[in-house]
């Protein structure tokens, strides 16, 4: 009886929602199919149960839109026919034609002499009859199309038969290629993209020849696995040196994990063996807040690096490291761990020393209470290992105490004291060893705020940072411990260095008026003074031991947003007043794709070198890219590339000439709008 009377109660309540949802439902449905027309002259044929509309007439359908100059609408059947100067208009394409058949309910229609705008991509589809076949779908007769503005494209396809889909491809049957009104090349059927996302198929092939490399044909094919993943495939002809085969993998999984992986084999010809080059790059965070880090970099032989390398970088390595790295923060606390494997390329690599793996765990400076006390502790734990040598691990670890406190307001004083055990364990049996060190820097901030003339420019401040460091660790001996890297020699320290940094920063408002703070100099000297050798030079004098370090001097200036001067050098105060190391680099650049940069190096009795950069667009549609690095001993060129592009509206060639080592390169690549741009020799095989 109960629950009699709750029917009752709700079930009117139930019916009325599900009456009120149909009708909405209804309502909306109507609304979508409501037609509306505009025209200066409407006429109603009762007979043929038509509209008769002529002048400007404008038919309004869901979202899309058809003008033309006359039409006839059958409202029972939802049929349309329009005839001269036709426009229909849907969000996603624009139709022209002199003649149109459109049903409204269906979608399927017929254009005579038509013409299809895609607007993203962009391009244009003609042909003496074009059928809609269904809601996405044409098909187009004697047409052609291309992406390219104007009444005599740069480039164009002609086909007998044209389908095309929206969001898919339009396929051409008996297809020519035309270079303006010239054609060119004959394809029996060819796939072009129609899609305004990612699309597999095949690339433009790319073209070269180089005097080590030989002739080249580059081409690709690029596959879309999922929305998060794709992959491509390489298949390179090089007439002297074989047949390349790549493939490369990208991917992104979650907020932040990411990667991509490459390799590339080259089945060797005459006097080139086989050769195999691997890459993967990824980051990304684990379950549980770990951060994984991998870079792996492997090569068959070094050769390959000297052969398709790109940047000095590249073809200059003599060794690969690979690394996976994985770690987690918690408040303050850090915890690294990481397998890291080094390939010699130049000599036997059954020597080369690997850590795997290593751990590493630190804790950040913090606070003791509410005293100006402050603790932390580094530990590292590594294991080091190779097929010929000493092998072993080792245990580190170092807590340390300091002490920060200012002085007067003013000085700042922090004393850092520290203790570092060291645990062996090795083929020469069992070690330890500790050692204390200390360190004590007082440091002072300067400041003074200067106005500046200027439209814009407001204030200018001026930072003084001088600072002087003590460090003190033990003269104790260690050659009783095992030599694996730079820690297990921890020579004593008695030393003095002290420093300045002179900072400028430069406030001023922008045109709508926000507050903007840039870096216009910094300029930092700075040098070290070992007590212990003066020491030994006062007890003998005939000492020569240098006492003063080299003066280093870093200089950073920015005069505007769009130029700046980086110089670091190292200046040896011993006597030969002379420098050791003087690098420079300096540039400008606008907005509009001109810029230009320059490099020195030099390194006392190692090398001495130019390098320049040039990006011209000041000759638009002609894009201008030179670089060029020579060597100041013995006045040779170490490389020069020179990179041409033109850029058309629909259109783009690049031409490419490169010179290193004696070994000149030419290839030539195109791209074509909506089909992307054709393979460039080596690019695939150049690290993330």
């Amino acid at each position: 009886m109960k629950q009699r009377n709750i029917w009752q109660k709700y079930l009117p309540v139930t019916v009325c929602w599900l009456l009120c949802l149909w009708s909405c439902a209804a309502h909306a449905a109507a609304e979508r199919q409501r037609v509306q027309l505009d025209a200066m002259s409407i006429e109603v044929d009762r007979a043929a149960g038509a509209y008769v509309a002529e002048q400007d007439v404008v038919l309004q359908w869901s979202d899309q839109e058809l003008r033309t100059d006359r039409l006839l609408w059958f409202e029972e059947t939802r049929d349309a026919q329009a005839f001269g100067r036709v426009h229909l208009i849907d969000p996603d394409i624009e139709l022209f034609g002199d003649e149109m058949q459109l049903n409204l309910a269906t979608g399927l229609g017929r254009v005579q002499n038509g013409r299809i705008l895609v607007h993203d991509p962009r391009f244009h589809i003609t042909g003496s009859t074009l059928s809609k076949t269904g809601l996405r779908s044409y098909r187009v007769e004697n047409g052609t199309f291309t992406g390219c503005d104007g009444p005599v494209p740069s480039w164009k396809f002609t086909a007998s038969r044209l389908d095309v889909t929206l969001e898919g491809y339009a396929w051409a049957r008996n297809a020519k290629f035309y270079i303006y009104d010239v054609p060119v090349l004959y394809l029996p059927v060819i796939g072009y993209p129609v899609k305004t996302r990612r699309q597999s198929g095949l690339l433009m092939p790319g073209i070269g020849y180089s005097d080590k490399r030989g002739a080249q044909l580059h081409t690709s094919y690029y596959h879309v696995i999922a929305p998060n993943q794709d992959a491509t495939l390489y298949l390179d002809y090089l007439s002297r040196m074989g047949v390349g085969k790549g493939l490369e993998y990208r991917y992104f999984f979650g907020h932040d994990n990411e990667g991509a992986a490459k390799a590339y084999h080259v089945t060797g010809l005459n006097s080139y063996a086989d050769r195999f080059a691997f890459d993967w790059r990824h980051r990304g965070t684990l379950p549980g807040r770990v951060r994984l880090r991998t870079d792996i970099d492997y090569v068959s032989q070094r050769e390959f690096f000297s052969d398709f390398g790109e940047a000095a970088g590249d073809y200059n390595k003599d060794k690969t490291e690979s690394v996976v790295w994985a770690g987690r923060n918690w408040r303050r606390n850090n915890l690294v761990g990481q397998f890291k494997y080094t390939r010699d390329l130049q000599r036997s690599n059954a020597e080369t020393l690997q850590r795997l793996p290593e751990v590493r765990f630190s804790q950040v400076r913090r606070r003791l209470a509410d005293t100006p006390f402050y603790f932390d502790l580094e530990t590292s734990a590594v294991h080091f290992y190779r097929e010929r040598g000493l092998t072993g691990g080792r245990l580190s670890v170092r807590p340390s105490v300091a002490g920060v406190v200012r002085l007067g307001g003013v000085l700042d004083v922090s004393t850092e004291v520290g203790y570092r055990k060291r645990l062996y364990s090795s083929d020469q049996g069992e070690e330890r060893d500790g050692q204390f060190d200390v360190a004590t820097l007082l440091s002072t901030r300067l400041s003074r705020v200067y106005n500046v003339a200027g439209r814009r420019a407001e204030r200018l401040q001026h930072v003084l940072q001088p600072e002087i460091r003590y460090a003190y660790r033990p003269f104790e001996k260690q050659s009783h411990l095992p030599q694996f890297d730079r820690e297990d020699t921890l020579t004593g320290q008695n030393t003095l260095s002290y420093g300045m940094v002179n900072r400028l920063i430069l406030r001023s408002e922008t045109v709508d008026g926000q507050v903007d703070y840039r870096e216009w100099l910094y300029l930092r000297l700075a040098q070290e003074y070992d007590i212990e050798k003066s020491e030994r030079h006062l007890l003998a004098p005939e000492n020569q031991e240098r006492r003063f370090s080299d003066l280093r001097a870093e200089l950073i200036v920015r005069p505007t947003r769009w130029n700046y001067i980086d110089i670091d050098t190292r200046y040896d105060t011993s006597g030969s007043n002379h420098f050791l190391t003087f690098h420079v680099d300096t540039g400008l650049q606008d907005q509009r794709g001109n810029a230009l940069s320059l490099r020195y190096r030099y390194t006392k009795d190692l090398q001495e070198y130019l390098a320049a950069r040039l990006e011209l667009a000041l000759l638009q549609p002609l894009y201008l890219s030179y670089e060029n690095r020579h060597s100041l001993r013995g006045d040779t060129s170490l490389e020069n590339r020179l990179s041409l592009e033109y850029r058309a509206q629909c259109w783009s060639l690049y031409l490419t000439y490169r010179n290193r080592d004696g070994d000149q390169n030419l290839s030539v690549s195109f791209a074509l709008a909506g089909l992307g741009r054709s393979s460039q020799p080596g690019s695939h095989r150049q690290p993330l």
